[in-house]
């Protein structure tokens, strides 16, 4: 429960019965995750409310609690409540959709029920990694593996590349950014041949060196299914995983430190330039693969505050809506074509 509460930022009390979170639109997104982790068999009923408290005083969170822990002993088991405060604070969340009439079987108006639905079942991830280590794409796949991916093949360089994605035809290619013959850029070569004749093939780089121009590379032509990450990434395990998954199922992932770099720059005429601090920031964040809720979790913002956020980053880069397109990689492309 405290590791669960952690990734949306919250603090939890010692009796760990009382979460407290920046934001109400953090609260609703945990309490989903923790019936979905429950799932098929949820244990708990959960309750969200706001209120004013001391961050630093357990006893204060405990307090304040009591109310919440009423209003959740009064739900059904699988249920989430939440007082009318929270409805009209996050009106549309992102992580479910409010239940048109009263919850916890309350004929109490000023109570909501917020509906949520279990993750499908996801298909195994098909992979083939590219590395001409030895040692590092054993590991690779080990980590892959362990994790429920199914890893359908490996090559050591360029040809084999080439061939055993052609043969094996996986939905994600993990390739190092140099590979023999030459040690050049022989896996991105062969990386933007495979997605040409593959559209449905997405490509997750890796590289020893922060390569924006790589980045660049990587994201002309179709905009989908694409990552660029630092190879030190594949340490930091959970990230590493995560980035696969989400470039794997059509996201865009580029590394931090790249996306630092680049907004970092500034030159005359840079479209950047128009955007706020803080559209800045949630360009970047966004570059980095995290959804509208993942951001305000990071920055302790309200789910509708970044929504604004990104509507004004769209308008200020001139990217509308097109049925035919990804205006989230269209705005990371955007930056990345400034350099």
């Amino acid at each position: 429960m405290r590791a669960l509460v952690g990734r949306h930022a919250g603090m939890l009390n010692r009796s760990g019965t009382v979460a407290v979170f920046g934001g109400a639109a953090s609260a609703l997104a945990a309490a989903v995750d923790w019936q979905r982790a429950e799932h098929p068999t949820p244990r708990h009923a959960l309750a969200v409310t706001v209120a004013e408290l001391d961050r630093e005083s357990d006893s204060a969170v405990t307090s304040a609690g009591s109310a919440v822990l009423m209003l959740a002993r009064s739900a059904a088991v699988g249920q989430i409540v939440a007082t009318q405060v929270v409805r009209l604070l996050v009106p549309s969340p992102d992580c479910g959709s409010w239940a048109a009439t009263p919850g916890a079987g309350s004929d109490d108006p000023a109570i909501h029920e917020l509906q949520w639905s279990p993750i499908p079942a996801v298909a195994d991830i098909t992979v083939v990694v590219a590395e001409d280590a030895a040692i590092i794409r054993a590991g690779i796949i080990n980590l892959l593996t362990a994790d429920g991916m199914r890893v359908v093949g490996q090559a050591g360089d360029y040809d084999s590349i080439l061939s055993t994605v052609r043969d094996t035809r996986p939905q994600l290619l993990i390739t190092d950014v140099r590979m023999p013959p030459d040690q050049s850029d022989e896996g991105l070569r062969a990386a933007a041949i495979l997605r040409a004749e593959q559209r449905d093939l997405s490509v997750l780089v890796l590289s020893q060196y922060v390569q924006a121009s790589a980045a660049a590379d990587l994201l002309t032509g179709q905009t989908s299914g694409v990552g660029y990450l630092l190879k030190e990434r594949v340490t930091a395990l959970q990230e590493f995983l995560d980035a696969a998954r989400v470039v794997a199922g059509g996201g865009t992932v580029i590394d931090p430190l790249i996306t630092q770099q680049l907004l970092a720059k500034r030159r005359p005429g840079n479209q950047l330039a128009v955007l706020a601090d803080r559209e800045r920031t949630v360009l970047e964040l966004m570059a980095q693969g995290l959804s509208n809720s993942a951001i305000a979790d990071q920055l302790i913002l309200s789910a509708r505050t970044v929504e604004s956020h990104v509507r004004s980053i769209m308008t200020k880069l001139d990217i509308w809506e097109d049925p035919a397109g990804n205006r989230r990689v269209q705005a990371v492309i955007r930056w990345l074509d400034q350099h």
